[in-house]
């Protein structure tokens, strides 16, 4: 395949659609804002610099990000921009939507987008799709998919599935690998008895049957996590990573 008609087809998902299988547009540019971090920080009356405080009670938090996808419309006619416009803005635009790149399809990004369109000439016209995004970008496979390979990434990516596991007093415990982005686990309990529960940081919650979650437990973080478990029973833990 050459380059050029490759580049003609690449494009973005928005949710089941393609820009350009679907609309036809034609991919000429992406911007994609590094988040603001959440600073917190205190002047030091009458001395040099501040007290910076932003790690203080944890890892750095991040505001949204602003990502911009350029394309034009080869319409040649304004009826046809017309048609196409309106469908799109129909479609996505004031919408909060999962947004995958072609170039990087092992994530998603999620947030609103919105949609403008400019008829520049009788030939073309140009469309901007921005998305006010959350500042990770999530990763395709959850800890309770098995990851896929079309669009797992063997440079950066981490195989994540854990499935159902079965606890008892000899195998009592679940490793979570480190990551980029911390998340909140949920457990799903399908069989347990009475004293289940597990332990995080020398705390212990205790599981019920049915799903779980637990505010004060997050993974994925700088370090690998290991969970331990009291009890006995069948459990899922699910969570999915991301990255910046």
């Amino acid at each position: 395949m050459e380059i050029k008609e490759y580049m003609s087809q690449a494009g973005i998902s928005i949710g089941d659609k393609h820009t350009f299988r679907d609309w036809g547009l034609l991919l000429i540019s992406i911007s994609i804002s590094s988040p603001e971090a959440k600073t917190k920080v205190i002047e030091v009356l009458g001395g040099d610099g501040h007290i910076d405080l932003t790690e203080a009670f944890g890892p750095v938090r991040y505001k949204n990000r602003i990502l911009v996808f350029s394309f034009i419309l080869l319409d040649r006619r304004p009826e046809i921009w017309h048609g196409i416009s309106s469908r799109l803005k129909n479609y996505c635009h004031g919408k909060k939507m999962k947004v995958t790149l072609d170039s990087d399809s092992g994530y998603y990004w999620e947030g609103r987008l919105s949609v403008e369109s400019v008829k520049e000439d009788q030939v073309y016209s140009s469309i901007e799709i921005t998305l006010d995004a959350f500042p990770y970008k999530y990763e395709q496979s959850d800890s309770q998919e098995p990851w896929k390979w079309d669009s797992f990434s063997f440079v950066s990516g981490v195989i994540r599935y854990i499935g159902e596991v079965e606890i008892t007093a000899d195998e009592n415990r679940i490793s979570i690998p480190k990551g980029n982005m911390r998340s909140v686990p949920r457990f799903f309990v399908s069989q347990n008895s009475p004293d289940f529960s597990v332990d995080y940081q020398g705390q212990s919650f205790r599981l019920k049957a049915g799903w779980n979650r637990f505010p004060q437990i997050s993974v994925g973080g700088a370090e690998d996590v290991i969970l331990y478990f009291s009890g006995t029973g069948k459990v899922k833990v699910e969570y999915r990573g991301g990255s910046l």
